[in-house]
């Protein structure tokens, strides 16, 4: 009788329909069985807590989730918090999340007035979040995963209590998370600004996880994932398997490859080992990538096609030849043109080929025309373009058309940087590469042969390459210009003395010997009267070699030890580096040319060798090859060579 009219008081038929008085009844009699077995009085039961929220979490599960329409159906934060303030007391850690979900969405949304910090600072957001936190032990982790990224999102403090007790729970459960969440979440701990120790394991267990859970959760069909996969992998650093299983399984879909993933796959191998020798199938997959993306390279926009060429200069300035890839290179050339990309983009997309070694002149033409055709394009510009677009001209060896040459220099002449007085810049260099281009700017050299630049020289940390640069410089000046410029006497020894000889010219030399006769024919490391070091010298009278002192060992040889007859030609055979040409022609680069065209003008005979191209002609063919080489020189001079070999 007693439950009975407890019932009634509980559930009258205002408020409740027969089928929810059967309903309030089991758990009545259930909370009357707990009491009896525990000890205690019925009436104490009936008011217990647990009976209590038993009720509310029947009634809840029987009747439209209010809480979670009214938070899912607000149109502002305001809206949101209000939602939770007003349901708090009923709200479960469903409620909790969907609340955090639509302050997210309302944020990406851009709907959230102000700063996102006055959102966190509300004192209704704090509360949620203490909340959120006590309900942690009901969440499943995909839960946890979501909630992290939305805090995350909101900008909550790493080092929060609920971020804290979230990244926690992550942890725990590391080994149930998937490849994608493991990534998912690699990513969030990069958002978080402050330094934390549960952020810093979290970033050392991710790549564990990854590697342990790769082997069983690769999916070779998977054609994004892999790509990501990749990413990860190579961006962590992770074991030599890992990334070689993922490329495995990438080489399965090399006909459905597109350019995003493309781009992908390139910017993932540049952060690895590519070595051609040791993995030969991630080569395989980059020059597939490159291929791709060299045939639609329109389909990605300037800053991504600038963002890759960069990353691939990069590999190739770590000496990494198999990152090159000419036709790639010529496309993003062309890429410029077709597009019509401006002056100052094209060009330091241009600076990076330069800086490769590649020579795509078609890009060069397209940069001279915009910058002739408005005469403030070099005349205004900041002092990096100027600079630039120097260099860039050097490097490629390019000479503007006349016409266009003279309004090119014209503007380079206005611009105010010339005047300025910073001799941080790099002056004897920029005056190097202008002679190189055969324009010679007064003010600039009257600022670089002067004594203050000199006193200046002489307390900065000088290297050889600083040397060499003001030697070439100053014969370039005098032999060309005038010779009221000039190096200082200490300055001008110095920089004689420290002239390289190079190396492998001993195998020139013994290759030449052969060509010519004998060892008495060749002569290396001479030093001529210009400071300059001709790597091997051949003196010809009459088309025939002419015998010279054989100098043994690696010691430079003055010319005048040689004492070569009146009236022969002196050929100066001269051993240049890989770097001194373009990657993808025999095209000196600026400045070296200009050694040359010294020598030249001061009498010499002058044979270029690339001594990796020379090398990697069969053993059989090379003294063949520099005989050749020679004999082209002296046709030009109007002499044919003859050799006393037999």
């Amino acid at each position: 009788m007693q439950c009975c009219q407890q019932l009634n008081e509980l559930g009258g038929d205002s408020h409740f329909s027969s089928g929810k008085k059967e309903n309030i009844m089991t758990l009545l009699l259930k909370n009357m069985w707990r009491s009896v077995l525990s000890g205690r009085s019925l009436n104490s039961s009936l008011r217990s807590r647990s009976f209590t929220s038993d009720m509310t979490e029947m009634s809840l599960s029987q009747s439209p989730d209010v809480v979670m329409t009214s938070i899912k159906t607000a149109l502002s934060a305001a809206d949101v918090l209000h939602a939770v303030q007003t349901n708090l007391a009923v709200m479960n850690h469903k409620h909790m999340l969907q609340a955090f979900r639509c302050l997210f969405n309302l944020q990406r949304a851009c709907k959230i007035p102000g700063e996102i910090d006055h959102l966190v600072k509300d004192p209704t957001f704090g509360v949620l979040c203490q909340n959120f936190k006590k309900q942690a032990r009901a969440l499943d982790v995909n839960e946890a995963i979501e909630a992290t990224k939305v805090l995350t999102y909101l900008k909550v403090p790493a080092d929060s209590v609920v971020v804290q007790t979230m990244l926690q729970l992550i942890k725990t459960n590391i080994n149930m998370i998937s490849l994608r969440q493991i990534m998912f979440m690699d990513f969030l701990l990069t958002r978080f600004d402050t330094k934390n120790h549960l952020v810093d394991a979290l970033k050392l267990a991710l790549p564990l996880a990854f590697q342990i859970h790769l082997p069983i959760e690769i999916d070779n069909q998977d054609l994004s994932l892999l790509r990501d996969m990749l990413s990860y992998a190579c961006s962590h650093d992770l074991p030599e398997r890992c990334i070689n299983n993922i490329v495995t399984g990438l080489l399965l879909h090399d006909q459905a490859i597109d350019a995003q993933i493309a781009k992908s796959i390139i910017w993932s191998l540049c952060q690895a080992n590519c070595t051609e020798q040791l993995y030969p199938t991630r080569v395989q997959l980059l020059h597939i990538c490159y291929d791709i993306l060299t045939q639609r390279l329109n389909q990605l926009t300037y800053d991504e096609v600038l963002s890759t060429v960069a990353r691939i200069k990069g590999r190739i300035l770590e000496k990494h030849p198999e990152y090159y890839h000419e036709q790639l290179m010529d496309a993003v050339a062309q890429y410029m043109v077709k597009n019509k990309v401006n002056f100052e983009k094209s060009l330091l997309v241009a600076r990076i080929l330069s800086r490769t070694a590649h020579t795509n002149l078609g890009l060069v033409e397209y940069l001279c025309n915009l910058a002739a055709s408005n005469s403030a394009t070099l005349a205004t510009c900041r002092t990096n373009i100027l600079l630039g677009f120097i260099n860039c001209l050097s490097n490629n060896n390019y000479e503007p058309e006349q016409m266009q040459w003279k309004e090119i220099q014209r503007q380079i002449s206005k611009n105010p940087v010339l005047d300025g007085k910073n001799n941080a810049l790099p002056w004897a260099k920029i005056c190097l590469e202008l002679a190189s281009l055969g324009h010679y700017e007064d003010k600039l050299l009257t600022k670089v042969f002067s004594k203050t630049y000199f006193d200046d020289f002489h307390i900065r940390d000088t290297n050889m390459l600083d040397y060499l640069q003001l030697l070439t410089l100053h014969e370039a000046v005098r032999t060309f210009y005038s010779d009221k410029y000039g190096l200082p006497t200490e300055v001008l020894e110095k920089a004689k003395s420290i002239y390289p000889a190079h190396a492998l010219t001993d195998q020139l030399e013994d290759h030449l010997a052969q060509g010519l006769g004998g060892a008495q024919y060749v002569v290396r490391n001479v030093l001529l009267p210009n400071g300059f070091v001709a790597d091997c010298l051949i003196c010809l009278q009459n088309g025939y070699p002419v015998q010279m002192p054989i100098c043994s060992g690696d010691l430079k040889v003055p010319i005048g030890y040689l004492n070569l007859p009146a009236g022969s030609i002196v050929v100066c055979v001269m051993n240049f580096a890989p770097s001194c040409f373009s990657m993808n022609s025999n095209r000196l680069r600026g400045t070296f040319r200009l050694v040359l065209d010294i020598l030249e003008k001061q009498g010499y005979a002058t044979v270029p060798i690339n001594i990796n191209e020379w090398l990697s002609a069969p053993p059989h063919e090379r003294t063949q090859y520099l005989i050749r080489e020679v004999g082209y020189k002296c046709g030009e001079i109007g002499l044919k060579l003859s050799t006393c070999s037999s």
